[in-house]
């Protein structure tokens, strides 16, 4: 599928989540190069207009899901099987299914200890067939100095790697040292909604309201921008 979803000056490859899981099965034997994939949501999109880190991160993934419907109606798509998919937050269903299914052995990385052990006790209460060799947080570096925990992916050499962050640190990390990490996939699951809520964490209908309203002033400012410099 060559059909873009555009938002916001960004633009990624129109996937359905079983074409993302196909990639996936493709690139998983690969020993060559890292694949990555992550998901695409307002935050994300909104704070990659002010750093290029995350741009280039966006630009770099093999494939990307879409995690919210916002962001398909921001970009004026109209496709009722993407939507359904988007709701039912597929694409995480699919990933924790192939991880489970096949019995493979992962390493989870977080941004913090609190959030890495809230990742690591629903992995492993969920899908207890997924191996989980080890677990990491950014915050456990100092200064940025991250060789810390490149060296103990490295050391396990996990089949995948699977990050979770609220503030794009796993995001920045990814792209910063994609060159060093040893394993065959990363994962960049963005907020892991999913597992805040069955943690009892989850966003206030205030928080969804503010972040929805900002993501919708944001496109239309966009808009107005880009039709003004081609008037």
């Amino acid at each position: 599928m060559d059909e873009k979803i555009q938002v916001l000056g960004i633009s990624v490859e129109k996937c359905y989540v079983d074409e993302v899981m196909d990639n996936i099965n493709e690139n998983w034997n690969r020993e060559d190069v890292l694949a990555t994939y992550g998901v695409i949501n307002m935050k994300l999109l909104m704070a990659a207009q002010k750093d290029e880190q995350l741009r280039a991160y966006i630009d770099a993934l093999d494939k990307a899901a879409v995690d919210e419907p916002e962001v398909l109606h921001a970009a004026g798509m109209s496709d009722a099987r993407m939507e359904e998919e988007v709701l039912g937050h597929s694409f995480f269903g699919a990933l924790f299914w192939y991880l489970s299914y096949y019995q493979n052995q992962i390493f989870l990385l977080g941004e913090n200890e609190k959030d890495t052990e809230e990742f690591y006790s629903y992995v492993k209460g969920k899908y207890p067939q997924i191996v989980i060799l080890g677990k990491g947080n950014l915050e456990e570096c100092e200064k940025d100095e991250f060789d810390k925990i490149i060296n103990e992916i490295n050391a396990l050499t996990p089949q995948a790697v699977l990050g979770c962050s609220k503030n794009f640190g796993i995001e920045r990390f990814v792209q910063e040292h994609r060159k060093k990490i040893n394993t065959r996939v990363f994962f960049c699951l963005g907020q892991c909604e999913e597992i805040r809520k069955e943690s009892g964490v989850k966003k206030t209908w205030l928080e969804k309201l503010l972040e929805k309203n900002s993501f919708k002033k944001m496109v239309s400012q966009y808009k107005e921008g880009t039709e003004k410099g081609e008037g």
